[in-house]
């Protein structure tokens, strides 16, 4: 068996999007990889049968990536298998396609008039339309030279006036439509200035949540609900008292995600609540686990479901410390009730579905790579093995867990990679990896970078410091407290890592990190000089500039350094790390895209400057055409190169 390399990033197939058919029969799920020749991304459909547990391919234009079922035999999805398919210039146009899973070839089912983004069928023959609205764009009146040069500029009204991946969304609104695919007809069922977030359709109602806003977008979510019958719509949450950030349909009304933000601010993860039908009221159903998951990885792509209801239960994602798995809430006599654990499962879950009483996901367990599962007699079963080919070829260094305490008596989970052929008796250079978020949270699945770095000779090691998501809100809470008890945290277990490991070689420290993990590559580099090399990617450097350029720096900025620029602009330059270039040592790579609007372009820059202002060894790699999304979806020859530079700074100066 070899070692994992840069280009085996290739070879690696990320499974997403498991649905089960409305019997419960059939499950769909898609299968994405990368095309280094084209520069980017193929997916196909698959189905799998429940009944004999085999799989097989749908779809082969390599294009289909979203779909829905429209019955028990039927996929939809959206395709442009034809010149007419496409839209027009200055035109928007979606169109569909019907599969029928017992055979034959996949049929125009038709379009629809807009930038669509999602679609429900609503059980009568229409459908539930989710589409980009764009209130800038220009009236049927105009010519077509002026609308040609409409992309020569771009008009800002509102904040946040770009999104990563999405660019500028000034005045853009993502809204709901009812379509009737017999009559061609669109109904817009949300406000102009409304823009959802999350939608689910049940019997004859639609529960959508989002936020109606003009000039800037709140931190507070709208949830309401619509009747297709009578078209009331009903609010189901008091203005300014909650943060959304799911809404599935009950039996007896709805179950959401909401957030009060107290007392820990946006570090505040969301309960959650029932909201009744009968009496229009919201109740606190469960607090006390992370909803959904934030494991990292760069090794999936795409995703679905993290909750359902089944009834007036409730099935959702829940992670605790580094594993998520899926719990069942069920609906109570009186007030709140603790969910049930449906399965004990040691790792992540991406996503699933459930029908009757069959239940699958797709999840990843340790050192391996996304497949799919099914639950049966409480325990979940392997259904899938899509990368087998892949790794009965490679070689995994297995990822050792090796907590610790630190000194202020908290524990600390971590972990270690060796180096490949790992020899007891040789030392080897160690890089240290750090997560985003801060709130996301390392677990065991298989991570690409990890494994090539442990290929390429390096130990690798990592952790969860205080601000990692899954422990709790108190755990997590960083505000007004970035590069203290994080950075104590990331220091002491560096130390934990070298008490274990004697072969590490201390003079041969490495360290990389992307988004907060960049922040903490510029911070490091400004407070210590234990390490040789260090690569910061789409970082953090100057908290009072990112407060009016970030995509979110008007509300997690505010939020993470308890002040803006003009209530205490010194406390948040206390804890930018350009305050500490000067101090800087280290040669230090910097990755960066141009398109990341979430921690843009002049973060990077500025810290890169200082260094070479101050003498420092630095070169910056720029990317064009990518986002902040770049380690995890970027095109594949731009991973390809990121990894490249990542690998040749780390060579040259802990080799």
């Amino acid at each position: 068996m070899r070692h994992i390399t840069i280009e085996d990033l290739m070879g690696i197939r990320f499974m997403s999007g498991a649905a089960l058919s409305p019997d419960g029969i059939h499950t769909a799920y898609v299968i994405t990889q990368q095309n280094r020749k084209e520069n980017s991304y193929e997916s196909w459909i698959h189905l799998l049968d429940n009944r004999t547990g085999e799989s097989r391919q749908l779809t082969f234009a390599g294009k289909e990536s979203a779909f829905v079922w429209e019955d028990e035999h039927t996929l939809l999805f959206p395709a442009q298998r034809a010149e007419a398919d496409k839209p027009g210039e200055f035109k928007e146009k979606t169109c569909y396609y019907r599969l029928d899973i017992r055979g034959g070839e996949a049929r125009r089912a038709f379009e629809i008039a807009l930038d669509v983004s999602g679609i429900r069928p609503l059980g009568d023959g229409s459908f539930l339309i989710n589409a980009t609205v764009n209130l800038n764009a220009l009236g049927e009146d105009a010519d077509d030279e002026l609308r040609g040069d409409e992309k020569d500029y771009h008009v800002l009204e509102e904040i946040p006036f770009w999104s990563n991946g999405r660019g500028y969304i000034s005045r853009l609104r993502s809204a709901l439509f009812l379509f009737d695919p017999q009559t061609e007809s669109l109904s817009k069922i949300t406000g102009d200035y409304f823009n959802v977030t999350g939608f689910d359709a049940k019997d004859h109602r639609i529960g959508y949540i989002g936020c109606e806003y003009r000039d800037k977008l709140s931190i507070y979510s709208e949830a309401k609900l619509y009747d297709i019958a009578t078209g009331e719509t009903t609010d189901m949450i008091a203005q300014g008292t909650y943060g959304a950030d799911d809404i599935v349909l009950t039996g007896s009304g709805a179950v959401l995600a909401l957030s009060n933000y107290q007392p820990y601010g946006l570090c505040q993860g969301a309960a959650l609540y029932r909201y009744d039908l009968a009496t229009k009221s919201l109740a606190l159903a469960y607090s006390g686990m992370h909803i959904g998951s934030s494991m990292v990885t760069d090794a999936a792509y795409g995703g679905r479901n993290r909750m359902k209801a089944l009834g007036d239960d409730v099935i959702f994602v829940g992670q605790q410390g580094f594993c998520a798995s899926l719990y069942r809430l069920g609906a109570g006599k009186e007030g709140a009730c603790a969910p049930r654990e449906l399965f004990p499962y040691a790792g992540d879950i991406q996503c699933f579905d459930a029908a009757g009483d069959t239940m699958v996901f797709i999840g990843r367990e340790a050192d391996r790579c996304s497949d799919l599962y099914r639950l049966q007699e409480d325990a979940a079963v392997r259904v899938t093995d899509i990368n087998a080919e892949f790794f009965a070829t490679r070689h995994v260094s297995g990822a050792k867990h090796i907590p610790f305490i630190n000194t202020d008596g908290v524990t600390i989970d971590g972990w270690v990679i060796e180096p490949a052929g790992f020899d007891p008796e040789k030392n080897y250079p160690g890089v240290l990896e750090i997560h985003g978020g801060p709130r996301n949270t390392y677990g065991e699945a298989f991570v690409h970078e990890m494994q090539m770095l442990a290929g390429a000779g390096y130990f690798v090691y990592f952790c969860n410091p205080r601000g990692s998501e899954g422990y709790g809100e108190e755990f997590a809470d960083l505000r007004g407290r970035y590069g203290t008890v994080d950075y104590q945290d990331i220091m002491e277990f560096t130390d934990h890592v070298l008490s274990l490991y004697p072969q590490l070689d201390r003079a041969h420290l490495g360290c990389a990190g992307g988004s907060y993990g960049g922040f903490m590559c510029n911070w490091i580099a400004g407070h210590t000089d234990r390490f040789a090399a260090i690569a910061s990617q789409r970082s953090i450097s100057n908290w009072v500039a990112d407060f009016g350029s970030s995509e979110i720096g008007f509300t997690f900025d505010i939020n993470e350094m308890g002040a803006d620029p003009w209530t205490d602009m010194q406390k948040m330059w206390d804890q930018s790390p350009l305050k500490f270039a000067c101090n800087a040592k280290t040669p230090i790579l910097f990755i960066h895209s141009l398109g990341d609007y979430n921690c843009t372009i002049d973060q990077g820059v500025e810290m890169f400057t200082a260094m070479k202002y101050f003498g420092v060894p630095a070169r910056m790699c720029v990317f064009e055409g990518e986002n902040h999304e770049l380690s995890r979806s970027g095109k594949p020859r731009h991973r390809i190169r990121r990894l490249t530079e990542i690998v040749n700074w780390f060579d040259k100066y802990l080799k």
